[in-house]
């Protein structure tokens, strides 16, 4: 029985046969809710550095007898208050656990959508996912427990929850992240093993240098708190690669695999992971190529800068000839400690440009740079032209490129510091 549900198929819900090498040839499992049929289909999440499967998202279809399709959004809308809500989450949960359990999967994880809002609400049996894990024989550290952190209000009472899955051995993810009112206090509070962040940010970072810089700051400081990271509703080569470069660990979509009730644990696809990879090798080298080409074009004016200004010139002097060029924003001097030991002298045609909003951080007189890279790499290399990343810059909150120089004058050592423009949309 399902849940009290009957299944269709015939047979006992026994812990899971041994493996059989022709997954197809296993009968899968479904069971009747509410004039539907319900099956169970599993969608890949693959490691991008092993370019193979190394989990399963279990996702509930439904079907009309005539055979049409029911949306999952209709189904889960189908129970008219929270118990029976609970039910159809449990029995869609005991349904992929006993197919899953029935294909040979390796070492795989089963992710499970947990609605917790549910579970909070209704207090139920917190042993239900202990005998379903027992009936079927999967290991509970092969069960990833996902939330979504959001639509949960009771943070004591879903920590204890977390807690208990975690003493059975399995892992819990937090989903939809960067969706709603998704908050990284809840990641901190939490500690999720694993992190699945929504579609919406890999496809609006697909269309946007900005939102991409974004993600992969998201990327880091879910690191650095302790999870893996998965990024979820890749539909193309171009979002693969974003998701590549913001350093994701394992990746999730139409573009890689679509949801089958049959799972082929060989199923790997090292040739397209490697392609990718080389991919993103190449728009490094090609970012790195551009900002070169972006520094060619001014090197030698900018050379002849910090000549003058070596060879006597007043600096603001000395910054005339950057001036020419239209992307020049600002010149300044730091001396070795990083403070900042002239005025930023700015270019006439972009004075213009300047925002009264940021006033109080456009003067630069005293300011403190030492942990800026343009600076501490300058130093590293004296007497080569360093040039930085994209970034923000406080002064006036537009992103720039920084060419920097050191140039010794009457023995003490300096660093002579131009910012250009930079647009990358």
């Amino acid at each position: 029985m399902l849940n009290g549900i009957e299944p269709l198929t015939s047979g006992p819900m026994a812990p899971a046969c041994p493996p059989i090498a022709d997954t197809q040839a296993e009968q899968m499992l479904d069971t009747r809710y509410r004039g539907l049929t319900l099956s169970s289909h599993f969608q890949p999440i693959f490691s991008i550095a092993h370019g193979r499967a190394v989990g399963y998202e279990g996702l509930i279809r439904a079907q009309h007898d005539d055979g049409s399709a029911e949306s999952p959004a209709a189904l889960l809308a189908i129970p008219s208050n929270s118990k029976e809500c609970l039910e159809l989450d449990r029995t869609c949960r005991t349904l992929h656990v006993h197919n899953f359990a029935r294909q040979a999967t390796g070492q795989a994880w089963l992710f499970l959508n947990l609605n917790s809002q549910y579970l909070v609400s209704e207090r139920p049996d917190i042993g239900f996912t202990q005998d379903l894990l027992e009936a079927s024989g999967i290991a509970a550290h092969r069960l990833v427990i996902e939330i979504i952190e959001s639509e949960v209000s009771d943070q004591a009472q879903l920590k204890r929850f977390i807690a208990h899955f975690r003493k059975l051995g399995c892992l819990i993810a937090i989903d939809d992240f960067g969706a709603g009112h998704s908050n990284f206090d809840r990641i901190w509070d939490l500690e999720p093993d694993i992190v699945k962040i929504d579609r919406r940010l890999i496809q609006d970072a697909g269309r946007s240098r900005r939102v991409e810089r974004i993600l992969t700051g998201i990327v880091s400081l879910l690191h650095e708190a302790g999870s893996l990271v998965v990024i979820e509703g890749v539909e193309s080569e171009h979002e693969a690669l974003v998701a590549i470069a913001a350093n994701a660990d394992m990746v999730q979509g139409f573009y890689f695999a679509k949801p089958q009730m049959h799972i082929d644990a060989a199923q790997g696809l090292p040739a397209t992971f490697d392609r990718l990879l080389r991919g993103q090798q190449w728009n490094s080298a090609k970012r790195r190529a551009d900002l070169q080409h972006y520094l060619r074009t001014i090197e030698g004016v900018f050379q002849q800068a910090v000549a003058d200004f070596a060879g006597g010139r007043q600096f603001e002097r000395s910054c005339g000839h950057l001036f020419s060029d239209p992307r020049t924003v600002r010149c300044y001097l730091l001396d070795e400690a990083g403070y900042q030991v002239s005025p930023n002298v700015y270019a006439p045609h972009y004075q213009q440009r300047l925002n009264p909003r940021f006033a109080p951080l456009l003067s630069g007189d005293n300011a403190n740079w030492s942990h800026k890279h343009y600076h501490y790499r300058a130093l590293k290399q004296p007497g080569v032209i360093q040039i930085s990343r994209p970034y923000l810059s406080v002064a006036d909150s537009r992103l720039c490129i920084t060419v920097s120089q050191t140039v010794k004058v009457l023995g003490r050592l300096h660093v002579f510091c131009c910012d250009l423009d930079w647009q990358d949309e």
